[in-house]
């Protein structure tokens, strides 16, 4: 079932390749007591005055000055909702589009305008990042009537109703009834919400779900929908750049290879996502140790602000992280092939050389075994130089499995005990994962097998873009490539990666075509959630 709470929100800040605009909330606005609101608001409907007014209503000033009263604002006209819901077919345009960017939800007619804010913002594929308002379509700017409300516009001293506390059903009850969307006041992103159908609503239909739509959404900070039209045809070649950075800008953003079609697959995932951040970050919150400290994952998105963790918490919902998992002998070893070989070459240990690299014969006979297809470009007789197989036994090292000693590599107890041992040895590479030591790298990788585990890295761009995405909401900026600078964070994150990536493919080298490398496999998904589950 779909939630719609008022308090199912969320909202973070993102570092931007381009200069941010001015109207985004403070971090401390990122975590509102709307009680508290709503007890002011009333105030202010009662004729307590604003929260700063000191008892004048708002309009009013001080007479001795000279001041004047405005005319009284008139109350939002709204629609007696039905007894029972019912189901809204909406179709939501942005203004100025050409060819249109739209999109055409189902929704229950009962869900409150807050939660709509945040099903908008994943249909396009906003970051929420910047101020909203609703507002109806013969008062844009509330000269005549109240406003629909956001906590800060009460803030602010504004008189409405809050948007928490306004059904659909109350503006849209009908075919043709509107209402206007406006996100980020400085790029003024204007959404036309037009109800299309009323339906009756069936218990199977209380989820959200977009059904239709044209064109993927705008990038955030660009100037508005003809700066990201303009940019758009720079990138294709169809336009010259209207400035000297515009064409690298177009190019950081990614829109060389921009596929401008709707994905309404990827939309959908958001919205299931959505619905279900809300248990999830309940689950997460409870998630330790087994020294009954906060999980990694607790703590990092413990870190960013109330918004961000729902929305971080949706891709545990849709993970199912939490949930017990059973792995068979069959697939634990073939998730395990790749590092059980490695351990049976080791035997009860190998004479390194000189140099502390494995020696020729055992590099050729390994990678006979590793890749039977000759996929590695070189000779494979050198461990320094076939990069594949010493960064396997680094990453054995890291998992406890195997250590260098007076010249030898050596199997640790585990490696002993695990190497015939296909279920406890997944059990033992989940509980280890993440293996960076970076806090950055760290963070990196429980942020990507936070996307594994949900089935969100079915491509090698795809994964990139998301992990540029996230890594900038738990606050880190590395100031490279990408739209929000944090194109390199799936490298930070590549041991780990190549961990699940031999799990998922079962074989050291990626095979042709293996788009994700085997990161969108079910066995590397399962690992993953295995990893978010079970801590060390």
């Amino acid at each position: 079932m779909f939630l719609v709470p008022a308090e199912a929100r969320f909202k973070y800040s993102v570092g931007m390749t381009t200069p941010r605009n001015h109207d985004s909330e403070s971090e401390s606005d990122n975590v509102t007591d709307l009680a508290a609101f709503r007890e002011r608001l009333h105030a202010v409907a009662a004729g307590a005055g604003t929260p700063d007014s000191g008892g004048a209503r708002v309009g009013e000033t001080d007479a001795a000055a000279g001041a004047f009263s405005a005319a009284p604002l008139k109350p939002i006209p709204l629609k007696a909702p039905p007894e029972m819901p019912s189901q809204v077919r909406l179709r939501i345009d942005i203004a100025d589009s050409h060819p249109p960017i739209w999109r055409r939800l189902l929704l229950p007619s009962n869900m409150t305008l807050d939660t709509l804010h945040d099903v908008l913002q994943t249909a396009f594929g906003w970051t929420d990042s910047h101020l909203h308002r609703f507002a109806l379509p013969g008062d844009p700017f509330g000269h005549e009537m109240q406003g629909i409300l956001t906590p800060f516009d009460v803030e602010e001293g504004d008189v409405g109703v809050l948007e928490s506390e306004l059904r659909l059903d109350e503006l849209l009850a009908q075919a043709d009834d509107s209402l206007l969307y406006t996100y980020d006041f400085g790029d003024e992103w204007e959404h036309t919400i037009t109800c299309e159908e009323v339906l009756p609503l069936a218990a199977a239909d209380a989820t959200v779900q977009c059904i239709d739509g044209g064109r993927r959404g705008p990038a955030e900070d660009v100037g508005g929908i003809h700066s990201w039209e303009q940019l758009l045809a720079v990138a294709a070649g169809a336009a010259k750049p209207e400035y000297e950075e515009q064409k690298a800008v177009a190019f950081e953003l990614g829109l060389n290879t921009i596929v401008d079609e709707v994905d309404l697959a990827e939309i959908n995932r958001g919205l299931q996502r959505l619905a279900g951040a809300e248990a999830a970050l309940m689950r997460l919150r409870q998630q330790t140790t087994v020294d009954d400290a906060p999980s990694p994952l607790a703590t990092l998105v413990a870190g960013v602000g109330e918004h961000a963790q729902r929305y971080l918490a949706g891709y545990l919902a849709v993970a199912k992280v939490g949930e017990h998992i059973e792995v068979d002998e069959a697939e634990a070893a073939a998730a395990t092939a790749v590092i059980r070989v490695f351990l049976g070459n080791v035997g009860d240990g190998i004479r390194l050389t000189g140099a502390g690299y494995l020696p020729p014969a055992r590099v050729q006979a390994l990678m006979h075994e590793l890749d039977p297809d000759n996929m590695w470009q070189g000779e494979a007789n050198r461990e320094a130089q076939t990069y594949p197989l010493l960064f396997l036994r680094e990453t054995l090292t890291r998992l406890g499995l195997v250590r260098k000693y007076r010249g030898d590599l050596l199997p640790t107890k585990q490696g002993l005990r695990l190497s015939d041992a296909p279920v406890q040895l997944w059990h033992h590479v989940a509980a280890r994962l993440p293996l960076e030591r970076s806090d950055h790298g760290r963070d990196c990788a429980l942020l990507l097998l936070l996307l594994v585990a949900a089935g969100e890295a079915d491509s090698w761009d795809t994964t990139r873009e998301s992990l540029d995405l996230l890594s900038a909401m738990v606050g880190w900026e590395f100031g490279g490539h990408g739209r929000y600078g944090n194109d390199s964070a799936l490298s930070d994150a590549v041991d780990t990666r190549r961990v699940l990536g031999w799990a998922g493919m079962g074989c050291l080298l990626p095979v042709p075509g293996a788009a994700a490398r085997g990161l969108d496999t079910d066995v590397a998904r399962r690992l993953a959630c295995t990893a978010l589950t079970t801590w060390a």
